[in-house]
């Protein structure tokens, strides 16, 4: 049997991969389909087969959200990383607004365009949430209103989720306007769909894939990260003050050539959990639209918490007594901080922790920050240090800790100029690591990133795509 154009083109893709980037173009049917659904009176309605639409309304009747799926299965390999994703869409008309916000959700269940509705996903079984079942806003853009013209949108995540997935791994996205509600004709967008005559005006998703590479990198089952305040490594390392950091130390890895970025606080947590600084202030109440690691981690399906110590209640975004929100760059991120039942969930005060170790309800990736005292900003290295022991002995005796856990424990920046933001101490711990390693490679917060991203196959964020990886502690 021949098989399809687009297949036999991929299968040469594939055949082709070496160390090179390699680009996978998905825009021909069956490979790349879908369909509008409407809410209201045409909730029961499929629509496949026309032109694809979007559109924002008070009125449930005139809302249209547009479903893609795209075979990333059979098109992309297992194995390989996804470097670049980008969907463009053409447009075919649109309302008297000329451009219209419109933003690119996961779909988080298996639909069938042929079958969808706005109350059905497939074979009459209903969407849990009807108008269907999403993940998080991934990303937005700004789409016009003339025939031709083109808008793409950066799905890097959530390619590499779905190809990366255990299960399918197929790529399906909802397109939805999320700009203000129009009572009139304004907001609409229409789109070619897969079946249009001209090639280049289908929606397409095109996927930039880099070759697998072999890494000593376990796959992290749970990630801790634990940061404290403006110490320079020889105020711990070596201090009669810090013991237990030092008992560490010898037991577990040590960064010794480890970097801060710059001074102050917050450009260092936001570089932490997004591969940029962003910041050059600790800003209270600004916000990046940038992707950050939490993003990544939900993506692919696994579960993260941040706790933060002495916050008054759940994702607080001001000062509260020895609670910063300099300290706590979840807040920081607008589509976090904008989803209230996504932030509150999430971004939680410290309280629970030594339950949920206890108990064993713990996330893959967990972030820890100790209030101003205990994260030695405002007291002294051994308050930090006493605080340590406490939550390290209590991660350590958790059910969830296992042969691929790991926890870094490092410091927002130092006291000099040394890499930007001074040398500090970065302690690895993890059954994976040898006994009294020493690393003097030149690292800093973009390898922290790099590597937890790499272990788990995530695209690389900001300026953590080219760093190097940890690897050297992970020798055992």
């Amino acid at each position: 049997m021949r098989l399809p154009t687009l297949y036999a083109a991929v299968l040469l893709l594939i055949a082709a991969i070496a160390n090179a980037q390699t680009t996978v173009t998905v825009n021909t049917a069956p490979a790349a389909a879908g369909i509008t659904i409407r809410g209201g009176t045409y909730a029961g309605v499929n629509f496949n087969g026309g032109l694809l639409a979007t559109k924002a309304s008070p009125d449930p009747t005139y809302v249209r959200h547009v479903l893609l799926d795209f075979d990333t299965d059979t098109t992309i390999p297992a194995g390989t990383t996804v470097e670049s994703a980008t969907l463009t869409l053409t447009v075919h008309s649109g309302g008297a607004s000329a451009s219209r916000r419109v933003g690119i959700y996961p779909v988080t269940r298996r639909f069938v365009p042929g079958e969808a509705t706005w109350d059905i996903a497939a074979n009459n079984s209903p969407w849990t949430t009807p108008g269907g079942d999403f993940g998080p806003l991934a990303t937005t853009g700004n789409v016009p209103n003339t025939d031709g013209a083109k808008a793409a949108f950066n799905v890097t995540a959530l390619v590499h989720a779905a190809v990366s997935s255990s299960s399918s791994r197929r790529t399906r996205l909802a397109v939805v306007d999320v700009d203000s509600m129009d009572t009139a004709h304004g907001g609409y967008r229409d789109y070619y769909s897969a079946a249009a005559r001209t090639a280049s005006a289908r929606p397409v998703l095109v996927v930039t894939l880099r070759a697998a590479t072999r890494t000593s990198l376990p796959n992290f089952s749970h990630v801790f990260v634990i940061l404290f305040e403006n110490h320079e490594y020889t105020e711990v390392i070596g201090s009669a003050a810090a013991p237990y950091f030092n008992t560490l130390a010898r037991n577990y890895g040590l960064g010794t050539s480890y970097d801060g970025l710059i001074h102050p606080s917050l450009p260092n947590y936001m570089a932490l959990t997004g591969g940029k600084k962003v910041f050059t202030t600790d800003c209270a109440g600004c916000t990046t639209a940038a992707a950050s690691i939490a993003d990544q981690v939900e993506q692919s399906g696994r579960t993260w918490r941040a706790y933060m110590e002495k916050m008054p209640a759940p994702c607080t975004t001001t000062d509260s007594g020895t609670y910063a929100q300099k300290h706590n760059p979840f807040v920081h991120y607008s589509v976090i901080v904008n989803d209230a039942q996504r932030c509150q969930s999430h971004v939680i005060p410290k309280t629970p922790l030594v339950t949920h170790l206890s108990t064993g309800d713990v996330a893959n990736y967990t972030w820890i920050t100790p209030d101003l005292c205990n994260d030695m900003h405002d007291c002294a290295v051994s308050v930090g240090d006493t605080w340590l022991k406490k939550y390290v002995t209590a991660i350590l005796a958790s059910p969830a800790w296992d042969a691929n856990s790991v926890i870094f424990i490092t410091f927002d920046e130092g006291t000099s100029t040394t890499g930007g933001g001074g040398r500090i101490p970065l302690i690895v711990v993890s059954p994976r690591t040898r006994a009294g390693t020493s690393v003097s490679a030149p690292y800093n917060h973009y390898n922290l990133l790099a590597t937890i991203e790499e272990a788990w196959r995530l695209p690389r964020l900001g300026h953590a795509e080219g760093a190097a990886v940890m690897s050297e502690f992970f020798n055992k």
